[in-house]
């Protein structure tokens, strides 16, 4: 195929999503004489995708426009699974709403949570649920799983989290491991609070210094969870998806736990360090946009 005719079968696929002038490719091209054929073809082409860019709205986005936008509710109704994310490769998370695998409740129906992130600078681990936002004093992680294990005695080992969660574990069930964590101590609650329009147990824990030995890579395995889908029977359970922090700094985690048709689900906000009062109010955002639900 010559490049006449690519272009003008490009031209024709924009025009079929778009509503654009009229134009008589065949005239164009019987009409026009040889040397100029290409010319021809490429101004039309041209003219027709400029027509149809300017008709497409950048859904992705939720914008209406490429220029710097405040920070506002994506328009968008497509939902993205959450994916990897790194600031330092310059792929921040972007600015959009964000389905998270919750599991399957009893009948076999996938559990969803959905989280909007309203503004740059964040990053995540899709597979572990968990989105981060760092400032030069410390950092905010906002966390979302069906747990299975919670830490034990030993956490910093690879395999720490040994307290087992039943399937069909209670709000107090799980509430009474998350006061119990090693190394954290109880600040406040547990009580009961109404958020994300279910009812919950809410609690707040603090840790002075997160602690592990000196062996490099060693971290606090706080919770094994529910990874991600489509990996494979039993994948969805295996340790390497977890909640987990790194030693060396103050921990503050308030904690929200609910039932979603059946299973536990936990929330986990955390705060390590001492980070500033913007990106916990910034935490605290995309937080509220929580919601629940199950996959249609």
């Amino acid at each position: 195929m010559n490049l006449e005719q690519r272009l003008t079968d490009a031209a024709l696929h924009v025009a079929e999503h778009v509503e654009p002038p009229v134009v008589d490719l065949d005239a164009v091209r019987s009409q026009a004489h040889a040397k100029r054929r290409m010319t021809v073809a490429l101004a039309v082409a041209a003219a027709i995708i400029a027509v149809g860019l300017a008709g497409i709205p950048l859904v992705a986005m939720g914008r209406d426009t490429t220029a710097p936008q405040p920070a506002v509710t994506p328009r968008s109704t497509i939902i993205f699974t959450l994916p990897d994310s790194d600031c330092a490769a310059g792929r921040c998370l972007k600015p959009r709403s964000y389905s998270i695998p919750l599991g399957l409740d009893d009948s076999g129906r996938r559990l969803r949570a959905r989280m909007t992130v309203l503004a740059g600078g964040w990053e995540a681990v899709g597979d572990h649920h968990r989105i981060t936002r760092e400032d030069p004093a410390g950092a905010v992680v906002l966390s979302v799983y069906q747990p299975h294990e919670f830490a034990g005695t030993e956490p910093c080992q690879e395999d720490g989290a040994t307290r087992k969660v039943a399937p069909d574990a209670t709000v107090d069930d799980v509430v009474r491991l998350l006061t119990t964590l090693p190394q954290f101590a109880v600040v406040e609650g547990p009580r009961a609070l109404p958020a994300f329009g279910r009812d919950t147990s809410n609690l707040k824990v603090r840790a002075n210094r997160v602690s592990c030995s000196a062996v490099a890579g060693a971290r606090y395995n706080l919770a094994h969870i529910y990874g991600s889908e489509g990996y494979g029977e039993g994948y969805e359970t295996d340790p390497s998806f977890e909640s987990n922090i790194y030693p060396g700094r103050q921990v503050l985690i308030e904690f929200w736990v609910l039932t979603l048709e059946g299973k536990p689900v936990v929330i986990e906000a955390r705060q390590e360090g001492s980070p500033g009062d913007a990106i916990i109010q910034e935490l605290d955002k995309v937080r509220e946009s929580l919601t629940f639900g199950i996959r249609q």
